[in-house]
């Protein structure tokens, strides 16, 4: 660890020896332990804010002011930056919201530690004496490679529901194990996940999705881990989703592009829910409050859809003229449930591109100007129909692809 603390953050350790050590915390010392220097160093000491401020007033060291009411800053020199947090207690109203009530600064380094949540991330390192301080057996849960809470997991669950999400992504992320009693208790006290936002929810699970890549000891299928806590937890209810546990299936085969749309099909498979629902993708995404944007929402419920329309054996024309454009998802979706139906829509896709077919609106030569230009009564709201009408009639071949002859063609289409 020592030949890894840079001469700018040696120097920073000197300039708060005035008024106390200063120690790095949490996920730094966890995965420098484990051989991994990628994570941002997190500082800790019993400096409040504003002394801190005065002793770097006369230096190069920049600092910025993230809470004054959590008493974390931000201190930075050239392209180093390091967050500080003052040493502190925290008490919380019950349930899971994740929001203390009461912050008290503190002088004791151990007090602060009892408000951390697992031991792995509990361990501190004291820069200038170049010792580790671990007051709950952290050092050797990390070479256990097991998650386990500080203090009793009750006490660290009671008030902050998102703990048990970060539990279990940190045991994707790091390939870890989950103690029993934690895991308990984790499962007892599930209800406080419902007290955590929709968008914090989701991004935890966003998370064990990309756990493989997070870092170099992640495996490929790391993320599988976490997904398998969510069942045994029963976690899903949280996500307003219609099961309490997913049959993964897709979800463990995919690439990591589409790994979050195999996950909305395993579970729309497992709740047996119908899949020509147009509101079926929106209700899981939007309704159900995964938190996000009405356009990610319709790319999901259109690739999800595909799939679906795909199983069920969709016309080929029919099929590209719709999903032509997003089938390189699609098809990575399909090759992982039934290598004959992905053989027939790759093959009928190859040879589109092999021809040059004309398959996309785009690829006509005649757009919704042209309509409004030359038939000026037809409404708007009817151009789609009238050149999707038109791509399909030339890529049957029935009408050739140019604009003289396909404004003739307009007139022809029954709106």
């Amino acid at each position: 660890m020592k030949d890894h603390v840079t001469p700018n953050l040696l120097k920073l350790a000197r300039l708060f020896k005035k008024k106390g050590e200063l120690y790095i915390v949490g996920g730094y010392v966890r995965n420098a332990l484990l051989g991994i220097y990628e994570t941002d160093i997190d500082l800790a000491s019993r400096l409040t804010n504003e002394e801190i401020k005065e002793i770097l007033s006369d230096t190069k060291y920049e600092v910025k002011e993230n809470s004054k009411k959590l008493g974390t800053l931000t201190i930075s020199l050239g392209e180093e930056k390091w967050e500080h947090a003052t040493f502190r207690k925290e008490e919380y109203r019950e349930g899971g919201e994740h929001t203390p009530i009461k912050i008290t600064f503190i002088d004791d380094i151990r007090e602060d530690a009892k408000r951390r949540d697992f031991t792995i991330n509990c361990v501190y390192y004291n820069i200038l004496k170049d010792e580790y301080i671990d007051f709950y057996g952290g050092i050797e849960d990390i070479k256990k490679r097991i998650i386990r809470t500080i203090e009793t997991p009750k006490y660290v669950f009671s008030s902050d529901g998102l703990r048990i999400l970060r539990m279990a992504r940190l045991a994707s992320e790091l390939n870890f194990k989950i103690s029993s009693d934690t895991l308990l208790m984790a499962y007892n006290m599930r209800e406080n996940v419902g007290d955590i936002s929709s968008a914090r929810k989701f991004e935890e699970l966003i998370l064990i999705l990309n756990s493989p890549r997070r870092y170099k000891i992640s495996k490929t299928n790391s993320y599988m881990i976490g997904l398998k806590v969510y069942n045994s937890l029963k976690l899903w209810k949280y996500y307003n989703c219609p099961v309490l546990k997913v049959w993964y299936y897709l979800v463990k085969k995919v690439n990591s592009e589409a790994r979050l749309y195999a996950l909305l099909i395993d579970i729309i498979s497992t709740s047996k829910l119908i899949s020509d629902n147009d509101e079926l993708v929106s209700q899981i995404l939007g309704r159900y409050g995964l938190n996000i944007s009405e356009n990610k929402i319709s790319k999901y419920n259109h690739i999800i859809k595909a799939y679906f329309d795909a199983l069920n054996k969709m016309e080929n024309k029919e099929f590209f003229i719709k999903y032509y454009d997003d089938f390189k998802l699609i098809s990575e979706l399909l090759k992982c449930k039934s290598k004959s139906i992905y053989n027939k829509y790759n093959f009928f896709y190859n040879y589109l591109n092999n021809n040059k077919v004309p398959i996309r609106l785009k690829d006509l030569k005649l757009s919704g100007a042209d309509i409004k230009q030359n038939y000026p009564k037809i409404k708007e709201k009817y151009y789609n129909l009238i050149l999707t009408e038109l791509l399909s009639r030339v890529f049957d071949g029935s009408i050739k692809n140019e604009k003289e002859t396909l404004l003739k063609e307009v007139a022809k289409v029954k709106v």
